[in-house]
């Protein structure tokens, strides 16, 4: 068994994995969405639903993941780890935190209180890295490890520079907000002893449309990776720009003598923007169902420019979508379907989330 759930996270992401023995499954979470009561009940509900019965493992979850530093992603988690009510005992814990950021070059106030709500909880942090950041080195090999329970885990993002570039954000976030960078992490470790417009969609015209690569430092620096598990491989890219992804995906082709990447899955970078996801990042994936998180609200995602590239260059595509909206009910156009031949699906009656078996 091979699934992910988008939970409802609004604008965010907050994604929960489960592969293995269906009756007793590895776990895997990655962000924890907005600051939203339904999405944090959402997670609260699981952990009570299915691991309340399991004290007796070692682990509750074989990896907590936060991509960055985006409120939309790391509020949902903060807000988790900071409820004493709620035991976690994650194998390890993937965030990359000041103390990360490389020191060469320089929603940060949130990083801060999660990088010390990590130490306070006295959970392991990047602990499959030797507690140094999640990055991709310019050379050699991508970083990969398999997970208890036989998933393989592929790094693609982020890269040192990504993170460098970070570095003066996160800082000046934060001494605007009258807190010095790190220093929130280093006082726990010392308290312990040691919308689509009226016109008829035309896909083609819009996947055509010229790409602007996202700048967003904070975007770059998001955690990526391939999970593969029984024959099925899930791209999990949080808000990762596309330029990052490709460089990595060509490396990981080029590792594995392949042209293109065989997935099962992939999470669309940034809620489907524009910007996160172009023509040559789509060349470079055979993928079946293409998922989105997100229910339009303050950027309008799914973007329908970024819909379109993926229905005029995946006959066939899967377009699964957590949320059913303005933005995403235009897809369900019978003509436009016809057309381009790909299927929509999102969550069924009565569902909070969207569940897909791999």
């Amino acid at each position: 068994m091979f699934a992910i759930e988008l939970l409802p996270a609004r604008h965010g992401d907050a994604l929960w994995i489960e592969y293995g023995d269906a009756e007793h499954p590895h776990r895997i979470l990655i962000d924890g969405g907005p600051s939203s009561t339904i999405t944090r009940k959402a997670i609260e509900s699981l952990i009570a639903d299915r691991i309340g019965a399991e004290s007796q493992r070692e682990h509750d979850f074989e990896l907590i993941v936060v991509t960055h530093i985006d409120a939309d992603h790391i509020t949902g988690l903060l807000k988790l780890f900071e409820n004493r009510s709620i035991v976690l005992r994650p194998r390890d814990v993937w965030f990359n935190g000041w103390d990360h950021l490389p020191s060469d070059l320089l929603g940060a106030k949130q990083g801060e209180s999660l990088s010390a709500a990590i130490v306070r909880n006295r959970m392991p942090w990047n602990a499959d890295f030797a507690g140094r950041a999640v990055q991709v080195e310019d050379t050699g090999a991508l970083p990969s490890l398999d997970l208890p329970g036989g998933m393989r885990i592929t790094l693609l993002s982020p890269t040192r520079q990504a993170l460098a570039a970070l570095r003066p954000v996160w800082k000046r976030e934060v001494e605007k907000a009258g807190l010095v960078p790190g220093q929130a992490a280093a006082d726990e470790r010392a308290k312990q002893p040691d919308v689509l417009g009226e016109k008829p969609l035309d896909p083609k015209a819009l996947a055509a449309e010229p790409f602007e690569n996202d700048p967003s430092e904070a975007n770059g620096s998001s955690i990526a990776f391939i999970a593969e598990f029984d024959g099925k491989s899930l791209l999990l890219t949080g808000d990762a720009r596309a330029d990052i992804l490709s460089a990595g995906l060509r490396r990981h082709l080029q590792e594995r003598n392949a042209s293109r990447a065989q997935l099962s899955a992939l999470k669309v970078p940034h809620h489907g923007s524009r910007n996160n996801l172009s023509l040559d990042l789509l060349s470079l994936l055979d993928c079946e169902r293409f998922l989105f998180s997100t229910n339009g609200d303050i950027y309008q995602h799914p973007d329908r420019v970024a819909v379109s590239r993926v229905i005029t260059t995946h006959d066939g595509a899967g377009l699964e979508f957590n949320y059913q909206t303005q933005f995403t009910q235009p897809w369900e156009s019978r003509r436009v379907k016809r057309k381009f031949h790909y299927s929509t699906r999102f969550p069924a009656d009565g569902n909070q989330w969207l569940r897909v078996e791999l």
